[in-house]
């Protein structure tokens, strides 16, 4: 079973996208790891059905009770993803002695572990930073929602990597894909 690593911009305020993909990953019996962010994060975690949350890992940078969120935390979202049963990893980037930046990008690549596949919603400087590490580790990465027009529909690319956003589909909808730049030796 296939694990999808979801993120994207916490300035997100609604996507009707996000319904669409996350209920066909699911629907396939994959899983879903996502953040505790506010924007995508949230909204990717508001789009699951009960029925469904065995399916779906959330990783939040605080602690069950909210210690260690700032204003850019879904607190009773993840509380209230985890009160109805959902499965939570608090504190995935570290204790709350690790500094906020840190425990983020480390949440995030804790939840990336393991996953096939790297989906961002809208993504932003920090999404662009996790995108880089999957490019890192061969994970193919999609984009849905990127601001209009920004190049091939995405507003920049992934930290550190060389290569273009093509057009492409993941599980059957509208996106774009980084493809790496190939070396040439020649």
């Amino acid at each position: 079973m296939q694990s999808i690593y979801f993120g994207g911009s916490r300035s997100l305020s609604s996507s009707p996208i996000i319904g669409q993909v996350v209920g066909a990953v699911l629907a396939s019996g994959s899983l879903a790891h996502v953040g505790c962010s506010a924007g995508a994060d949230a909204l990717v975690i508001g789009a699951v059905r009960s029925s469904s949350f065995s399916q779906v890992q959330v990783f939040s940078a605080f602690s069950a009770t909210g210690a260690g969120a700032w204003s850019g935390s879904a607190v009773s979202v993840v509380q209230s993803f985890a009160l109805a049963g959902g499965s939570v990893s608090w504190l995935a980037g570290g204790g709350l002695a690790v500094p906020l930046r840190v425990r983020l990008i480390k949440r995030s690549l804790a939840g990336l572990a393991g996953c096939s596949s790297a989906v961002f919603f809208a993504p932003g400087s920090g999404s662009l930073a996790v995108a880089g590490h999957a490019v890192a580790q061969g994970v193919p990465v999609y984009v849905f929602g990127a601001p209009a027009g920004s190049p091939a529909g995405c507003a920049g690319s992934p930290a550190g990597c060389a290569g273009s956003w093509v057009v492409s589909s993941f599980f059957g909808l509208p996106c774009v894909k980084w493809q790496a730049a190939q070396l040439s030796f020649f």
